[in-house]
């Protein structure tokens, strides 16, 4: 009886230990290959720390480009190999894409809401699959308020709202001086929009390293940007964020400085 007592505690004990290994998981899900830039330094901090970091992506991004020669599936493979080259840099595990069409998320179909619901349930079936601790995703507004954005954001908190979970779900914000930065680099017809102070109770800061990590993940993008706009953007990104991105969590909370906190 004794010895079959010290086989089960080391037993219960292995198990717990083995529990206690599992690795943190993060998942990030967003409509295009290269929105995860917006939030890549807290990405790349959290997967130098031994976090599985994964990046979902809802879109082939086959419809924007600055090369007037790049569309259509020739641009969708490349945009694929871009994300890749971005998930390399920041340290994360290979993209993962619903392949829906670029813009079109949104769309009219039968039945109604066919692509954005094909969203969900992906993001859904990938919550059962990993377990993450957190998602993160576009905030409501969507950044610059893309539909494409606004869309994957609605998507991924069906998902959450649909049944009980300790998952943290978090979109990414700026506040008004963080946005007026970024929007000195960026097409005035399409001005970030911003977050209350109030709301944002998740600030994580990040290490040079990290910050070096994000530029190099942003600039595998080149089939989006110049290199003029990559020095603009990065420097109002760089300027604005000072070391921390913000956070605001879906259903509130205490402030942190974490977001598995």
């Amino acid at each position: 009886m004794m010895r079959l007592a010290i086989l089960t505690l080391l037993l219960v004990t292995t198990l717990n230990a083995g529990a206690e290994r599992r690795p943190r998981v993060i998942l990030a899900v967003f409509a295009h290959p290269d929105d995860e830039t917006f939030v890549g330094p807290v990405l790349a901090r959290y997967a130098r720390e031994g976090v599985k970091v994964y990046l979902a992506i809802a879109t082939k991004g086959e419809k924007g480009t600055s090369d007037p020669n790049l569309r259509g599936d020739p641009l969708a493979k490349v945009r694929h190999e871009e994300a890749a080259c971005a998930c390399r840099q920041l340290g994360m595990e290979p993209p993962i894409f619903f392949d829906l069409n670029d813009g079109e998320l949104g769309a009219m179909t039968s039945p109604l809401g066919q692509n954005i619901q094909t969203v969900a349930d992906n993001v859904e079936k990938l919550i059962a699959k990993l377990n993450p601790d957190v998602v993160v995703t576009w905030g409501p507004e969507g950044g610059y308020g893309h539909p494409d954005h606004r869309l994957v954001s609605d998507a991924v908190t069906q998902v959450m709202q649909s049944k009980k979970t300790s998952i943290t779900l978090v979109y990414g914000a700026l506040t008004t001086e963080q946005a007026k930065l970024l929007n000195s680099a960026w097409p005035a017809e399409l001005p970030w929009h911003t977050t209350d102070p109030a709301y944002l109770t998740v600030r994580v800061p990040f290490s040079n390293a990290d910050q070096l990590r994000y530029h190099q993940a942003f600039e595998c993008h080149r089939s989006q940007y110049t290199a003029e706009q990559f020095e603009k953007i990065e420097k109002g990104l760089d300027n604005g964020w000072a070391g921390s991105v913000w956070f605001r969590r879906w259903l509130g909370g205490p402030k942190s400085d974490d977001l598995f906190k």
